[in-house]
């Protein structure tokens, strides 16, 4: 009867521990990036140059990666897309559909991401390049963003290579914003 009771709590423990473990590798997995992380949010889009002011669209966005869930948190092109357009947006820099007069086009290079650690500091590289209707260059930039977030931002690791990658994309566009603001 021992026996029978010893093994009974081995099979609970054990049943216990896969479902503990399972947890665990699922709270583990990859999320993408979130657009409304990665956004600019100011209230004034003070000092840009008024030609700027409700004139730009973002016309295309590449070399964002889709996350896999197995993998590594990325930046895809539509999250990118989403964060930029509602960052111009909240400077009042967005122009309405069909009524553009400059073309925001961007190059995610790449993000340069840590392996493991406490800490996460993501660099991200991007070529952003604006264009007049014309189709004339107005502003070509290349772009590094750092972002570091630590423990106390996210325990777990997944979550704070996704808050890092975030984090270096709202430095990167912060950065264009501020290379705006001196387009002459």
């Amino acid at each position: 009867m021992t026996s029978d009771c010893n093994l009974a709590s081995f099979a609970s423990l054990a049943r216990h521990a896969a479902t503990g473990i399972a947890l665990l590798l699922l709270a583990a997995c990859a999320t993408p990036a979130e657009p409304e992380r990665m956004a600019v949010t100011q209230t004034s889009g003070a000092g840009f140059p008024p030609k700027l002011q409700h004139a730009m669209c973002v016309r295309k966005v590449s070399g964002g990666e889709a996350t896999n869930p197995l993998w590594v948190s990325e930046v895809d092109d539509a999250g990118f897309t989403e964060a930029l357009t509602n960052s111009l947006d909240s400077v009042g820099l967005l122009g309405a559909q069909g009524a553009c007069r400059y073309f925001i086009d961007v190059d995610l290079l790449g993000l340069a991401q840590p392996t493991f650690g406490f800490t996460f500091e993501v660099t991200s590289h991007a070529n952003y390049k604006v264009y007049d209707a014309g189709g004339k260059s107005a502003l070509l930039a290349t772009i590094a963003g750092v972002y570091t977030a630590d423990f106390a931002e996210a325990p777990l690791g997944s979550m704070r290579l996704k808050r890092a990658n975030e984090g270096a994309i709202r430095a990167s566009i912060t950065q264009f914003l501020d290379r705006l603001r001196t387009m002459k």
